[in-house]
């Protein structure tokens, strides 16, 4: 176990060894009366988001190793739960095979992440979440954001879930480039056009994107209805099919974007680049500003030269748009607890640690995550972060639930026809209301 490790349990230990007569639990709708169930050491297995041998697995790990140590005959396996892996892990939880933890299984703010805790796979966390924390006299509950609480809870009220991590969608920028060029770090549209002009006379392309997974080409229509349209009436329109295309906010978005690729503000070859190459041209200095997820930092950390200067921003208002202005788009990577687990318990203590204020520090010092627990500052390495969180009037649900829908085939192929030039904006608009109508039945 390394050093900074062994410092997290030592600070850890007496707090959760004092509790666990406070921990624990059992699947099924009785688990509220058996919370005070002993913690015992067990073979367990949870899913993890980072790929073996990063930093980030490496950090769970040794909080994994301190687990072992502290309840004797635990055996304690990290899963890959992310991308490619969740088609095997959801037939694993169909056959009543999944983890004891796993990330993926609810979102409180998107319908179509719900069935599981209402069929009955997932364990009710809200008597866990309401037991008071003996280091600060507060449920469990209160050390979370309120911006992270609705991506907890179900419609029932009840919470199925707790964030190990927030992504947060914000503009990224290459701030040695834009000072050494006298570029001003863009608060509005037409300040970002203009950025976009100064780093083509610069000789530096304006901004990274894939041309390979069309979600991350989606960021930037997403944000563009935001600030145009607003989130409710976009999120009614293309993915939760009560809504229609018909707010001129739509039109205007497209538009703009498609302002930005005829500005040729794309990275050059950005149609055959994938995300990880898109990423790593950004941190050469190849491209000025990347719009990502805050996982970009923690991702990427063993690519990011030493002398690299980060900057992090909102994204640019559209004065005159109909949508909220200061609005963020992220997420939260939920963690769920199965409610056929043999090892409630011991579950319920790993998310306690994992989600300590002293873990999630450390983790948003070394590895680059941006925490969801209170008084945790952003990584030190996102300058800029702690200043758009702040400035946030809400955070809402990125990708407006559209790659869990029905929608998901209508939407973002349409947005990367324009980011390609298949299409000019007033033929998107006209493909998506078709799209739409036909997936919808209106």
């Amino acid at each position: 176990m390394s050093a900074r490790a062994r410092a997290i349990m030592a600070a850890l230990s007496a707090a959760f060894l004092a509790t666990a007569a406070c921990s624990g639990g059992k699947g099924g709708s009785s688990h509220a009366a058996s919370v005070t169930q002993p913690v015992k050491g067990g073979p367990i297995e949870a899913g993890v988001i980072p790929a073996k041998g990063t930093p980030s697995y490496n950090f769970l790990r040794d909080l994994a190793n301190g687990l072992e140590k502290d309840y004797p005959g635990t055996k304690m396996t990290l899963t890959f739960a992310n991308t490619e892996a969740r088609p095997g892990l959801e037939q694993r939880w169909r056959s009543g095979k999944g983890p004891d933890l796993d990330y993926g299984m609810f979102d409180g703010t998107n319908p179509n992440l719900q069935d599981w805790a209402n069929d009955d796979f997932l364990v009710d966390l809200t008597p866990y979440l309401k037991q008071q924390n003996p280091q600060t006299g507060k449920p469990w509950l209160d050390s979370f954001s309120p911006t992270a609480q609705p991506f907890m809870k179900n419609k029932d009220g009840k919470y199925y879930a707790v964030p190990t991590e927030a992504s947060l969608t914000v503009l990224f920028y290459n701030a040695k480039i834009f000072k050494d060029h006298d570029i001003k770090p863009p608060a509005t549209w037409d300040e970002l056009l203009t950025a976009v002009d100064q780093l083509k006379a610069a000789g530096v392309d304006p901004i990274a994107v894939t041309g390979l997974f069309e979600p991350y080409m989606g960021m930037w229509s997403d944000y563009l209805f935001l600030r145009s349209v607003g989130y409710a009436k976009t999120r009614a329109a293309l993915s939760d099919c009560t809504g229609k295309l018909d707010d001129p906010g739509f039109a205007d978005g497209l538009t703009k974007l498609q302002q930005l690729r005829d500005k040729g503000a794309f990275l050059k070859g950005f149609q055959g680049t994938d995300f990880t190459a898109a990423q790593a041209s950004f941190f050469q200095g190849k491209a000025g500003m990347i719009l990502m997820g805050s996982w970009l930092v923690s991702e990427m950390k063993k690519s990011i030269p030493p002398d690299f200067q980060l900057g992090a921003i909102g994204f640019p208002s559209l004065p005159g748009g109909h949508g909220d202005q200061t609005a963020l788009m992220g997420g939260e990577q939920l963690v769920s607890l199965n409610a056929k687990s043999d090892v409630i318990p011991l579950a319920i203590e790993w998310l306690k640690r994992l989600t300590s204020k002293q873990t999630q520090t450390a983790r948003a010092k070394e590895i680059g995550e941006v925490s969801a627990v209170n008084d945790v500052g952003a990584p030190p390495e996102m300058p800029g972060m702690d200043k758009v969180m702040k400035s946030a009037s809400t955070m809402v649900p990125r990708y407006y639930g559209i790659p869990d829908s029905k929608t998901k085939d209508a939407v973002y192929p349409e947005i990367a026809k324009l980011f390609f030039g298949k299409s000019d904006a007033q033929q998107t608009l006209n493909n998506l209301k078709s799209n739409l109508s036909r997936v919808c039945g209106n």
